[in-house]
Parts: structure tokens; C-alpha cells; sequence
């Protein structure tokens, strides 16, 4: 359990990322979901790199001047290590929470569970009014309501990207080693840190965490988060 980001592979991944700030609007840095729809619906944005739940909105005709514009595929893959590897980010955000201190945690947790079910979660995915829910289901890839809302193209690309998914850090101490990396990148991109300090800083802060919470416990945890990774390099 020995962070090891200052290596090889971490300085190829950082200066790719850094390197988008060269064909970046000025302002890229700090824009979020109200500059990036629109920008998305109304064909100011050649390119962009947004959530995919964007897609049911953005081929909405009646929502949408780019709608039968857009074209979807696999994320760009690397040769750094030798061969042929994609890898897309999976990022999930919270969206139903139980108060613990609730007296009615198992029925919340019983709603939670039928919401995720193949038929209800189809309905809420494919809806055309509040969008935003994408795809996940291994059901909802052959759904016709979904597909219609995702387009076959779109909701293909989903599919194909979600066998490459790389998980969020799911240990103990998650959003802080998150956080602390995300922190790093994000002053090196606009200055205020220098590129060469990222990865030896985040590092170190990562070995301080890891010490904090414990060797022992995260290595429990390592062989659940090792098993959600992708098994292929190149999906078909």
C-alpha cells in the first residue's frame, strides 16, 4: 500500500492532461454544466469533455440546434505501455442518501433498490423532460426507449466505454485521496503550482492518508476495488 504516482506512467498521464490547455478556451478551466450545455445544444462547442447523460438533451430536436450532429465512439486509448490501452472514467455521484440517523432506513433502502430496478430505472433513464440519467443498466443497452433518447450510436459508445470504465478509488478515504490529487492537477493548470511538484506532492500527501487510516485496513479493501477493474484493454 505504497502510493507510486511519481513514476513514468504518472509524469505521461499528467503532461497529457496538462496539454489541453493549449487548444482550451481561456476560460475551460472554471466552466461547469451552465456554460457547457449550451455551449453543446447550441453548436458552440466543436469539441468538449462533458458527462454522457448530456446526450439525450443534445439529439432533442426541439431542444437542441446540434440534435443529428453528434458522432460517438471509444475514449482515445495510449501505447505507453507497450500496447493498445483504453480507459474511460467512471465518476458516480451520489444521488439517493440515507440519513442515518433516520428511523426507516431499511424502507429507504428498499425504495432505493426498487428504483434501480431494470423497468423503473428504464423509465427515469429514457425520460425526455428531466434528462440527465444515463445509461447504466446492462438492461437499458438494448431498452428501445433508452436507445431512442440515447440514440443507437450514442447509447453503443456508452457500452463500449463502461467495459474500460476505471473505478473511483474505493477505499476508505476516497474523496480525500480524490480531492487532494484533483487539487494538484488543477493548480498546475493554471499556474499555480508547478507541473514537476504534482506528483511528488500528491505522493506524499497520499502516503500521510494511507498512514492515517491504516495499511492493514486498506489492504482488506484492495482486493473488492482491484475486482470492479476493466479485464480489457480494447473492447469490441
Amino acid at each position: 500500500m505504497n502510493p507510486t504516482l511519481n513514476n513514468k506512467a504518472g509524469q505521461y498521464a499528467l503532461d497529457t492532461y496538462l496539454k489541453i490547455k493549449k487548444v482550451s478556451h481561456p476560460e475551460a478551466a472554471g466552466w461547469g454544466t451552465p456554460q457547457m450545455i449550451p455551449r453543446m445544444t447550441q453548436g458552440h462547442a466543436f469539441s468538449c469533455q462533458y458527462w454522457d447523460g448530456v446526450i439525450s438533451l443534445a439529439e432533442n430536436p426541439k431542444k437542441s440546434k446540434t440534435a443529428g450532429k453528434w458522432r460517438y465512439g471509444l475514449v482515445p486509448g495510449s501505447t505507453f505501455s507497450g500496447k493498445q490501452v483504453h480507459r474511460s472514467i467512471s465518476s458516480p455521484i451520489a444521488s439517493i442518501l440515507i440519513n442515518r440517523y433516520s428511523p426507516r432506513k431499511q424502507q429507504a433502502a428498499m425504495m432505493a433498490m426498487w428504483m434501480a430496478t431494470l423497468k423503473n430505472s428504464a423509465s427515469i433513464v429514457s425520460d425526455r423532460v428531466n434528462t440527465f440519467h444515463d445509461p447504466w443498466h446492462k438492461g437499458h443497452m438494448s431498452n428501445s426507449l433508452v436507445r431512442k433518447a440515447y440514440t443507437p450510436a450514442g447509447v453503443d459508445a456508452i457500452e463500449q466505454n463502461l467495459k474500460v470504465a476505471s473505478p473511483p478509488i474505493y477505499l476508505t478515504g476516497m474523496l480525500e485521496f480524490q480531492d487532494i490529487l484533483a487539487k494538484n492537477i488543477s493548480e498546475a493548470y493554471v499556474g499555480q503550482l508547478s507541473a514537476k511538484d504534482v506528483l511528488p506532492n500528491t505522493e506524499k500527501a497520499w502516503k500521510k492518508i494511507v498512514r492515517r487510516i491504516g495499511k492493514k485496513k486498506l489492504k482488506k479493501e484492495l482486493a473488492s476495488y482491484k475486482a470492479v477493474f476493466p479485464t480489457v484493454n480494447v473492447p469490441t
